[in-house]
């Protein structure tokens, strides 16, 4: 999950990682999916850019990130 935000070019929506993984476009996973990305927000591998809209944190594992260098 983690891996296909970093190599998206582009924040993603709970849906959009539940289609990309395969898995059923529902609401009960969607929802869950929603949880474990705000999860990650919290814990900094994700950032929210805007409500419902995330990407990777800039620095994980060497990801510049949205807008940054690698050097900032």
């Amino acid at each position: 999950m983690v891996l296909l935000l970093a190599s998206s070019d582009k924040p993603l929506r709970a849906r959009d990682v539940v289609r990309a993984l395969g898995q059923q476009d529902v609401r009960g996973r969607v929802e869950g999916m929603r949880a474990r990305l705000k999860r990650l927000v919290s814990d900094g591998w994700l950032v929210e850019r805007e409500q419902g809209l995330f990407t990777i944190a800039s620095g994980v594992n060497g990801f510049a990130g949205e807008g940054n260098t690698a050097t900032d």
